[in-house]
């Protein structure tokens, strides 16, 4: 399931974090995974 997300996320945003420091990288994937679930919601 898992893998499946991380899937659709790549597809939608891209392959590669573009942040170079490792908090900011993470800021980044996570609020790239709150869109997507806002997207998810919003579908349906």
């Amino acid at each position: 399931m898992a893998e499946t997300a991380f899937s659709a996320i790549k597809r939608r945003f891209g392959p590669a974090v573009h942040s170079r420091e490792g908090y900011r990288g993470f800021r980044e994937f996570v609020l790239i995974a709150a869109v997507s679930n806002l997207e998810q919601a919003l579908k349906t």
